[in-house]
């Protein structure tokens, strides 16, 4: 949905809150999850924060949430987190992020069921991975 030109705001954003509520209530733990980090995605977009390409705020805590993870569901929320703190290291030209991201990306396969989130991933893996190539120990990123 933020590919198709959604706008960004208020009522974008209370929209996946009421997803986020339906997944609570249905007992969808991993889709609740999911929905919270796009909800904090959007808000990183549209709001003004310290850091905008770590996902912490009002709707989602990547830290915490982690935290309680474990085994592939673990590794999946890491995957599909630092995906969005990609792209928001990328907008926001955080380079410090970007390569740290990287380093996490690099490890998961170039493939996924989900095409759409593989594109974004890739996408944004790829012009990161291009422009932070230059840099002094991250030259093995060309070959992303």
């Amino acid at each position: 949905f933020f590919g198709a030109g959604c706008e960004l705001g208020p009522i974008f954003e209370s929209k996946l809150f009421v997803v986020e509520e339906y997944c609570r209530n249905l007992g969808r733990k991993s889709s609740l999850i999911l929905f919270s980090m796009f909800r904090q995605f959007a808000l990183n977009l549209r709001k003004p924060s310290k850091n905008p390409s770590e996902l912490v705020g009002e709707a989602f805590n990547e830290e915490q949430v982690l935290s309680e993870l474990e085994g592939s569901a673990h590794y999946q929320t890491l995957r599909d987190s630092s995906s969005l703190r990609m792209q928001l290291a990328f907008v926001f030209w955080n380079e410090a992020d970007m390569i740290d991201l990287l380093k996490i990306l690099e490890t998961y396969d170039l493939q996924d069921q989900f095409i759409v989130r593989l594109h974004n991933r890739l996408a944004f893996t790829g012009l990161a991975a291009f422009a932070m190539c230059h840099k002094k120990g991250c030259a093995s990123f060309k070959a992303l």
